[in-house]
């Protein structure tokens, strides 16, 4: 189980509708033998696609936001080193991107005419990534690593503030530092 922090950095063509963003990622992975893991897990970016619409509410006018959703389903190959404290590993998979624009109306309350998730697209693709962790204590249970993750997905859709209305391809490369534990 590891939870982590990091950066979402768009690469290639989707630099034209996508910034660099903050993202929080939580996973967990199931060890099958001393060699392989299957990973599933949810990752979060707020704001790489620059919503800048603002909404107007009772209480004024509210500025929106987005949430790009990363949900990778995998396995990795691990790589046990002669360091007994330190763990190599590579591992890809397919992963569901979501993106969602939020702007709420009528100034947050819980009527019909709210709106939470205002426009969304999603789409699938797939991930590989590479992993090195330090085990903290003896009986490896605390570790501490860095992750880097390259993600190639298409997503089609409503807009989401800068991110047409057509099929699109997006890039991302992934950078997180994460903290877990094993039991």
């Amino acid at each position: 189980m590891t939870a982590g922090g990091g950066a979402a950095v768009p690469i290639g063509n989707a630099t034209n509708y996508l910034r660099t963003a903050p993202e929080i990622s939580v996973s967990y992975g199931y060890r099958l033998n001393r060699f392989f893991q299957a990973d599933v897990g949810l990752q979060m970016a707020f704001g790489a696609a620059n919503n800048q619409n603002a909404e107007q509410t009772d209480f004024g006018p509210v500025q929106g936001s987005d949430h790009e959703f990363m949900i990778p389903l995998g396995g990795r190959l691990i790589f046990p080193l002669h360091f007994r404290q330190v763990e190599a590993s590579i591992g890809g998979g397919t992963v569901y991107l979501h993106y969602s624009e939020t702007a709420p109306s009528n100034g947050y309350s819980y009527t019909s005419s709210t709106c939470y998730t205002c426009t969304s697209r999603g789409g699938w693709g797939g991930y590989g990534l590479a992993n090195v962790s330090y085990f903290l204590d003896g009986n490896r249970n605390f570790h501490v690593g860095g992750t880097l993750q390259f993600i190639a997905g298409s997503t089609n859709g409503q807009p989401v503030a800068n991110i047409p209305a057509t099929k699109t391809t997006d890039h991302w490369a992934n950078v997180f530092i994460e903290f877990g534990m094993s039991f």
